[in-house]
């Protein structure tokens, strides 16, 4: 279920927890259950560590940000999370997990880089990395290579065998990286669309919150906790008036009192009410104030948004 395998005992590569927070505590679990003590998240663009916090708080986390953008990745950048896996691997029975978004070109180049540091010769490492990850594309190999050469003062020849060496596996073990990528994307589901209904005041007292700062994160007392409730899903807010704003959620539903739930959310838009068309089950949830939130049937979202009819 996790997204991960292991390329030695105490090291491990892959991609990013779900953005269903159902399975993503659950792919959790089976890492912490697998001996996973420390995770190294290389994902500029989002991070899980909040949701590692907050489920396994015993999980040291380092969020080490690096751009998939087809760069060259400075040495630096390796030699701080080399240092950070070292310090990791000094506690016993300790094991890391280091991973990006889809677990094809950052996790897979960095944990070539940790290989190539602990003493393992460059195409046993590629062939550990690609055994364990097979769709890895390790497209930040020269970078990662290049910092093992720097660090170990190695000679032009040496260097140059190096290069060669990686040269030939690629040619022999060639992936297409769109390919790959296309395919993985092609797994992933969409986020889903949620309706909340909003109270009479509800709309003014976020716009009073919303209007100093813009976009803001708020919690939303809530009645559920749905099994497919995932990061950045939409949420649009219904009063018996219409449409008036979107957020997306940003965060699992958590415990709090006075109420039962709260479900952080980024509020995106406030507006003045808006007449939409809604399917005649919404309409009966939102005159009998039913649960919060209510997911979107599919094809509600496209219903919703055609013209109202004047009559």
């Amino acid at each position: 279920m996790a997204n991960a395998a292991f390329v030695s005992e105490r090291l491990a590569v892959g991609g990013d927890l779900s953005p269903n927070f159902g399975l993503a505590r659950r792919q959790l679990e089976e890492l912490v259950a697998a001996g996973i003590t420390h995770i190294a998240d290389l994902r500029e663009e989002w991070s899980d560590e909040t949701l590692v916090k907050t489920w396994a708080p015993q999980v040291h986390y380092l969020h080490h940000r690096v751009a998939d953008a087809g760069q060259a990745i400075g040495g630096v950048w390796f030699e701080e999370l080399a240092d950070w896996v070292d310090a990791a691997l000094t506690v016993p029975g300790s094991k890391v997990l280091v991973h990006c978004h889809m677990g094809v070109n950052r996790a897979p180049s960095a944990v070539l880089a940790l290989l190539l540091h602990s003493g393992m010769g460059l195409r046993p490492a590629l062939d550990a990395i690609r055994t364990a990850r097979p769709v890895a594309v390790i497209d930040y190999a020269r970078s990662a290579l290049d910092w093992h050469l720097d660090r170990t003062a190695a000679d032009s020849r040496v260097r140059r065998n190096a290069r060669r060496t990686l040269d030939r596996w690629r040619t022999a073990n060639h992936l297409d990286a769109i390919a790959v990528i296309r395919a993985i994307r092609d797994t992933e589901h969409p986020g889903n669309r949620w309706f909340v209904r909003l109270g009479p005041g509800d709309p003014d007292a976020l716009a009073d919150v919303l209007e100093p700062d813009g976009n803001v994160a708020v919690a939303l007392a809530v009645d559920l906790d749905p099994e497919v409730l995932g990061q950045l899903d939409e949420v649009l807010f219904l009063t018996g008036a219409g449409l008036v704003g979107r957020a997306l959620v940003v965060g699992p539903t958590q415990p709090a009192e006075p109420h039962s739930l709260l479900l952080p959310v980024l509020v995106t838009d406030l507006f003045p009410p808006v007449p939409v068309r809604l399917d005649a089950d919404v309409e009966q949830w939102l005159a009998e104030a039913g649960p919060n939130p209510r997911l979107m049937a599919p094809g509600a979202f496209q219903r919703l948004t055609e013209p109202r009819d004047p009559g």
